[in-house]
């Protein structure tokens, strides 16, 4: 357990626990995907972007046209801008909790810590669909952006390189899902050389899914005489599993290779790494000399390394 001596090195040690004590799997992209660490200002690797072809031609022939595939530097920002939580405790309640003793005191700060902490990854749930990369999404792109057909990504457009365009099957008005919806979707992405590993969507499409194929299944009743239930207990699309995210946006289904998919954390010296992802914790100067203010923030980026393969989009969906 945290001892509170010194405020903020205590205090880390509780972010440490609190974030220990959560349970990720309320928060399934994050939960789910592959976490890294950087101290760098920018996410940059190498972009393949195409461009080689193949000649036909006879064996008497002389080469004079080389082509190859491009590969471009793609840049995304991180450490600029932060999801944070503040809170701020009265003096007195701190001295009354430390004269009872060292256990009082440290659940007095880890309610508002385990607060903070909450608030912070359910911000970061719904920035990894929604971030448009501004400062009040707290820099995060998230897939809304990224997994789209036209607009640039990571310093990228496909305006420029055709290939930099993940595949997104819309339509003008909203539609009912389908399994040809489904199927065609999943052609989409054979098309363009991808795969996935994971299916995302909200809680009513999985349903909508669930309606979907109900009266395709024959279910076998093993509850004792007079119990019936025919719920799910998982639900899969050709193998793969089906993600319920309360975050996910309303009537899109991703489909996601999570292999070309990562959330990156920034580490600097007041930040510590508890399942993959960085926070950190630092005290505010107070106007109110009986008060003592408080700050956790995480800044993070979600990195889609090939913008063609790694996500599809399935959208305008009936919820």
């Amino acid at each position: 357990m945290a001892n509170i001596i010194s405020p903020v090195n205590s205090l880390q040690l509780l972010v440490q626990e609190e974030v220990a004590s959560l349970q990720l799997t309320q928060y399934p992209m994050v939960n789910r995907l592959a976490k890294k660490v950087t101290s760098q200002q920018v996410i940059k690797w190498n972009a393949n972007v195409g461009g080689a072809g193949a000649t036909g031609e006879l064996t008497t022939a002389s080469v004079s046209t080389f082509s190859d595939d491009d590969y471009v530097a793609a840049i995304l920002p991180i450490g600029g801008a932060r999801l944070r939580n503040s809170f701020q405790l009265q003096k007195e309640d701190i001295a009354q909790a430390k004269a009872a003793g060292k256990g009082v005191l440290r659940d007095l700060f880890a309610a508002d810590i385990n607060s903070g902490v909450r608030t912070i990854l359910e911000a970061l749930s719904t920035k990894v669909y929604t971030g448009t990369g501004i400062a009040a999404d707290g820099g995060v792109i998230g897939l809304v952006s990224a997994a789209a057909a036209t607009g640039a990504y990571a310093g990228l457009d496909p305006a420029s390189y055709s290939a930099w365009a993940s595949y997104v099957n819309t339509a003008g008005a909203n539609r009912a899902l389908t399994a040809d919806l489904m199927y065609a979707t999943e052609v989409g992405i054979a098309r363009k050389g991808g795969n996935y590993t994971s299916i995302y969507c909200s809680p009513e499409i999985a349903v909508k899914y669930k309606n979907l194929f109900a009266a395709q299944l024959s279910i076998t009743n093993q509850l004792p005489a007079g119990q019936a239930d025919i719920s799910y207990t998982g639900l899969t699309f050709s193998g793969r599993p089906i993600i319920q995210d309360v975050y996910a946006p309303a009537g899109t289904l991703y489909f996601v290779d999570e292999n070309e998919v990562a959330l990156y954390s920034f580490a600097q010296n007041n930040s510590q790494d508890r399942q993959g992802l960085q926070f950190s914790i630092g005290e505010l100067p107070s106007d109110n000399p009986d008060a003592e203010k408080y700050v956790i923030y995480t800044k993070a980026q979600l990195q889609l390394k090939n913008r063609a393969k790694g996500v599809a989009v399935l959208d305008k969906i009936t919820q």
